[in-house]
């Protein structure tokens, strides 16, 4: 027997978040994982090696001030801003908004009636909306960072306030200023719930890929102590390795936010509640196709 539909727009509390979030992954975990990893599967890629090739030159110019290998012991920190670096926040920052539109995307078909969207589904959402958002969310990192060095609270409240960001342009289609206005509209009277639930999804990410790490880096240590080759060759394999499946974990903070992002607007709006109410007098009678025989 199939399990019911989940209702996206509807009105939850910090338990029917993370419960509805666990039952729609089990029901929808196939379809989007795969539309996760085959359209935001080429950024996650790109991130994860320019990562460990960025780890390794890191590790390897600290081991040669640790061996006493280089006349300046300063000359590791010239390493530390490459080009390298500035291109690994590019390509963090696409990886990151291309994890957010998918889901965003997956999720504004499912709302449409469209359970289980394939691929080619997804994507004909996420090219709509992948470059839109990319360039959205540079002004958003730059208020973010500035709003996490002016005494790190304002920091907090606007990540809890935008997270649900990505949500709002792919679902209703709306312009930066928007969109903007609508994350503080829908945030009123329920910052602290969100903050809880996303803390809550951040942690049960935090906790499963760090599980990931501690085997990644039982693995490495074997690597390091049976082989005579350069071990920062290993930690940059391990943390590529690492990468890859951690960001995995990221469909489950995705898919939290999402619900709340409905549950936020049907607070709001109240359209939900609306539909059903007229669907009912759409909906035919079990005997409607029956004809009266007399």
């Amino acid at each position: 027997m199939d399990e019911q539909k989940i209702q996206l727009r509807k009105i939850r509390d910090f338990s029917d978040v993370l419960s509805d979030t666990f039952q729609f992954l089990r029901q929808e975990w196939k379809p989007l994982g795969k539309a996760f990893l085959l359209i935001a599967g080429i950024f996650l890629l790109a991130i994860s090696i320019l990562n460990g090739f960025y780890q390794t030159n890191i590790f390897s110019s600290f081991q040669q001030i640790e061996t006493g290998n280089t006349a300046n012991p300063f000359s590791a920190f010239d390493r530390v801003f490459t080009p390298t670096y500035f291109l690994l926040i590019l390509v963090g920052v696409l990886a990151i908004v291309s994890m957010n539109v998918v889901v965003a995307s997956y999720f504004k078909l499912y709302e449409a009636g469209i359970v289980s969207p394939s691929v080619v589904q997804v994507w004909d959402v996420f090219k709509k909306y992948f470059l839109k958002c990319f360039f959205y969310y540079i002004p958003l990192i730059l208020l973010l960072l500035i709003g996490f060095v002016l005494c790190f609270v304002p920091g907090i409240y606007l990540w809890v306030v935008l997270t649900p960001f990505s949500f709002v342009v792919v679902t209703e289609d709306l312009s930066f200023s928007d969109a903007f206005n609508r994350c503080f509209q829908i945030i009123k009277q329920n910052f602290w719930l969100s903050f809880g639930i996303y803390i809550v999804i951040y942690l049960i990410v935090a906790f499963s890929s760090g599980i990931i790490g501690l085997a990644a880096g039982v693995v490495t240590g074997f690597m390091s102590y049976f082989t005579t080759k350069d071990t920062a060759s290993s930690v940059g394999l391990a943390t590529s390795v690492l990468n890859v499946f951690s960001y995995l974990f990221y469909i489950i903070f995705f898919a939290a936010a999402g619900l709340q992002y409905f549950s936020l607007a049907e607070k709001t709006d109240g359209t939900g509640i609306a539909q059903r109410i007229e669907n009912i007098g759409k909906q035919e009678t079990p005997n409607s196709g029956i004809e009266e025989q007399f």
